[in-house]
This record gives C-alpha cells, structure tokens and sequence, in this order.
C-alpha cells in the first residue's frame, strides 16, 4: 500500500508526531502561502499551527486531501466549513495547552496585582520606590471568567484554592453538578463584568464575539479591576480599551492576544498593561503533547480509529 503523504507547514518537532512507517513526511517550516497552493495537491493531510492559514482555496486545490491537523487550540486559520464540505476532516489538540495556558492566566493576575514589571524596572534603574507598589491579594477577590471550556474550569480551580470567589459566564450550558463541584455560579456577561475584581477570557472567535468587550462592556468594570485575555485578540476593542486604561476607569490589562499580531496600536503601550507575545500555550510540555496528540489522531484517522 502507498504510504499516506503529509506536508508539516509550521515549525514543531516532526520525530514528535510518532507517525507510523505508513506515513512519509515532508517538512517545510517556512512554507508561503503560494508554495502551499502548488504543493498541496501531493499531499494526503496537512499539519499546521497558526502561522499557516488552511483557506477555501488550499482546501480546494488538495485533491488528496483527507485531513488537516492543527497542532494546538482555535481553528481561526482553518476553514472548517470548506473542509467540510469536502469531506476533509479537522482535528486539533486544545486538550494540550489547558496547564500551560492556566497557569499563564494566575501569573499575569498575579503580576497585575503586585505591580511587578514597574517594580522590577523602578529597583533595575536605581530606584527604591516601595510604597508606590502596594498591591492587591487575590484571595478574597471575584474572579469572573468568561467562557468555561477546559481552560476556564482549570483557572476556576486554582483561583479556588487561592481562595477566589469565581463567577463564569459560557453560551453552553454548564451542568450543576460541574459548577457546584468547582465552587462557581453562573451569571450573564455584564453582571461578570460589573461585579468582578478580575475578569478572564476564553471566548472563541465568531461573528458574535468579535470585540464583545467593547466601550460599553468596559464602563461596567469597578475603577480597580483588571481584564485579562490569553484567548483570541480580536474579542477586545483595542481602542477602547487603551482609552479606558488611559483614563484610569479600569485597573489595568494583561493581553497576551491582540486583534494584529504583532501589535500595530498603541495597546501594548498602554498605562497599567501588560503585554506577551501570545505565549500562553508557549511551554515545553505544552508544545510536545501538542505535537503528539495531533499525531496519534493522524494515526487514529488513517486506520479507521478516530473519535472526536
């Protein structure tokens, strides 16, 4: 039997995959969007992570194509619905990032409570500024989170343990049982973001999120608390929120994602913002379990076994 072709257009630990002998592979890290429109049609599926978009076209043009993997959360480079309607299946591995991007989201409410980045730049250029930075604890606090998938129930339990009371939004449903054994209960979206001291996103992108923080959701928030959004950039207006921390109506921000990456506003230069490169899913652990459990689902689909 032929062996199953697949094109790896991003960079990852190929060896990671643990693709069987019936796969032959082919890496191409720095691959162009036409280099991909030429050689896609060679290819039995594809894997990807957010560099490369998997468009209407390239879908169109992989004559072969059976599946697209995408190695970590979010399918905003893929046209799930033109992969669909040409039987090519999707699949990812958001299961992967849940401890990395967790733990990134305590940090940054952490940072964001103590002033850390300015005091560490205050004391490395000389100064000794100590009762500029009195902070905040966070237990005690309200935490609102908003979307309550894998991610936002993981952050629900750390901020319990710290000793967080939590409130969370989600469009789903959220069974009882799951709530009361979390130590949560849920409210709307505007009573999460009027009645929270912290507030943390982990909203997909759709037409109906697309800058759901907007001015209006923002002069909800209490003059101390803070926003933090490790999810997709585009569910924040930027310009409305630089405004509202320049204005000093909201304690601060922490993005890790923003609507162009890099950055081409002023956002991440913003009084009281910190920002990453969105490098929330960015650790060891995270990338290699990533990287394999696209793999074994490569392996499932290609032997009949695969369960979404």
């Amino acid at each position: 039997m032929a062996k199953r072709r697949v094109l790896v257009c991003d960079p990852m630990d190929v060896a990671g995959l643990g693709l069987t002998d019936a796969f032959e592979v082919d890496y191409a890290p720095k691959i162009t969007r036409d280099e991909l429109l030429a050689r896609v049609e060679a290819y039995d599926a594809l894997v990807v992570r957010s560099r490369t978009k998997v468009d209407a076209e390239v879908i169109a043009r992989g004559a072969r194509l059976k599946v697209v993997a995408r190695s970590g959360s979010g399918l905003d480079n893929v046209d799930v619905g033109a992969a669909n309607a040409r039987g090519v299946e999707v699949v990812s591995s958001p299961e992967a990032l849940v401890e990395a991007v967790a733990e990134l989201v305590i940090g940054l409410m952490l940072t964001l409570a103590r002033g850390i980045p300015a005091a560490d730049a205050t004391l490395k250029a000389g100064g000794w500024d100590k009762e500029r930075f009195v902070g905040v604890e966070l237990k005690g606090k309200t935490l609102g989170i908003a979307g309550f998938g894998r991610i936002g129930r993981r952050v629900a339990e750390i901020a319990r343990v710290i000793g967080m009371t939590v409130v969370t939004y989600d469009v789903v449903d959220v069974p009882q049982e799951t709530l009361a054994a979390l130590g949560c209960r849920m409210v709307d979206l505007d009573t999460l973001f009027a009645s929270s001291d912290f507030i943390t996103l982990h909203i997909p992108l759709t037409a109906e999120t697309r800058r759901m923080v907007d001015a209006r959701r923002l002069s909800l928030m209490r003059r101390t608390a803070f926003v933090i959004n490790t999810s997709r950039g585009e569910v924040v207006d930027e310009t409305a929120l630089e405004q509202a921390l320049r204005d000093g109506t909201i304690g601060g921000a922490a993005l890790d994602v923003f609507e162009t990456e890099p950055p081409r506003s002023k956002i991440a230069a913003a009084p009281n913002m910190i920002a990453s490169p969105h490098m929330a899913g960015q650790t060891k652990d995270a990338q290699a379990s990533s990287v394999a459990i696209v793999g074994a689902k490569l392996n499932q689909f290609f032997s009949g076994r695969l369960q979404q």
